[in-house]
C-alpha cells in the first residue's frame, strides 16, 4: 500500500500490518466469505494493495479453484505476501505484482473478484481510482472496496475521547492533511461504483468484537493503534486528552491498555460492492 503523495513508509510499519490483519481477521474473513460465496467459480482474484498479503492467502484458502494476484507498490511487503503464501501451503496459487498505485492499476490483469481494502481512500482522486479498479473487473465480477464502517471502540467510559479523536482525524482527511494519506471521498462509495458503471450495488457491514479481557495479540494490537494515533493526533487534541493517551499508551502501569482488564476491541467494518456487467 505505497502511494507516493503522501510517502508513507509502508513497508517499514510491516510487523503492524501483519499483526492488525491477523487480530482483524475474525471480522475481514466473513467479509471474504461473503464475496467468494457470491462468486464461486472465481478464477482469479486481484487484491490490490495487498500489503504483505494476508487477505491473499485468506481468498486462496476460500477458493481453491482460483489464482490469487497480489498487487502492491512495495516490493518488500511483496516478498512477505510470498514467505506468508509459502508457509500456508498456497504459494503456488499466490503471485505477486509490483506496481506503483494508483497510476498502475490500469496496467493490472482482469479478475472475478478485485479486492481493495482500506486503500481507495489514500489514492488522490478516490473517483478515478474507483472508475480504474472497475475496469480490472471480469463480466459478471465484483469489485469490492473495504472503506469505512464504525470506528474502533476500546473502552466503555472514554469520556468521549474516541470521539474526539474520530473527530480530528476526520478534519484532518477533510482538508488532505491526514499523516497517513487518508482522503475524504467526494461522494459516497457506492455512489462512486454506480458512477464506474457498476451494476448491484451493495453494502455489508462486519463485526469485530473482542470483548474483555483482550488477549495478548489484541493487547499489543490496540497499544500500537494508540501510539501511532498519539503521534498523529499531537498537534490537534487537548492536553488532557494527550495525557490521557499517554497513559493508555505506557508500557505499564495502571492506566494501560496492555494491563488493564476492562479494555476490548469493538468495530465495523464495511465493504461496497458492485458487480460489472457485460462488455
Amino acid at each position: 500500500m505505497t502511494h507516493s503523495h503522501h510517502h508513507v513508509d509502508w513497508a517499514a510499519r510491516a510487523a503492524d500490518l501483519i499483526a492488525e490483519a491477523e487480530v482483524h481477521a475474525p471480522m475481514v474473513d466473513q467479509a471474504l466469505a461473503w464475496l467468494a460465496e457470491r462468486v464461486p467459480g472465481a478464477t482469479r482474484v486481484l487484491d490490490v494493495g495487498s500489503g504483505p498479503g494476508v487477505a491473499a492467502c485468506s481468498f486462496a484458502a476460500l477458493l481453491p479453484s482460483a489464482t490469487v494476484i497480489a498487487a502492491d507498490g512495495s516490493a518488500e511487503l511483496l516478498e512477505l505476501a510470498r514467505q506468508r503464501a509459502n508457509g500456508l501451503g498456497v504459494g503456488e496459487r499466490i503471485s505477486t505484482i509490483e506496481t506503483a498505485l494508483p497510476d498502475g492499476i490500469a496496467g493490472l490483469p482482469d479478475a472475478d473478484i478485485v479486492w481493495v481494502s482500506g486503500v481507495a481512500h489514500h489514492m488522490p482522486d478516490p473517483a478515478a481510482a474507483v472508475r480504474d479498479l472497475a475496469g480490472r473487473v471480469r463480466p459478471g465480477g465484483l469489485l469490492a472496496l473495504r472503506e469505512g464502517g464504525l470506528p474502533m471502540r476500546f473502552l466503555a467510559a472514554d469520556h468521549g475521547l474516541a470521539a474526539r479523536m474520530d473527530a480530528r482525524a476526520d478534519e484532518m482527511a477533510h482538508r488532505h492533511e491526514h499523516p497517513m494519506g487518508a482522503i475524504e471521498a467526494p461522494r459516497s462509495w457506492p455512489e462512486l461504483l454506480r458512477e464506474a458503471g457498476l451494476d448491484d450495488v451493495r453494502s455489508r457491514t462486519f463485526l469485530l468484537d473482542l470483548p474483555a479481557p483482550l488477549d495478548d495479540a489484541a493487547r499489543r494490537q490496540l497499544h500500537r493503534h494508540l501510539r501511532v494515533a498519539r503521534e498523529m493526533l499531537a498537534e490537534s487534541l487537548a492536553d488532557d486528552d494527550l495525557a490521557t493517551l499517554d497513559r493508555l499508551a505506557a508500557d505499564g502501569g495502571p492506566e494501560s491498555v496492555l494491563e488493564r482488564a476492562d479494555v476490548f476491541l469493538l468495530r465495523a467494518s464495511t465493504v461496497h460492492t458492485g458487480v460489472s456487467g457485460t462488455r
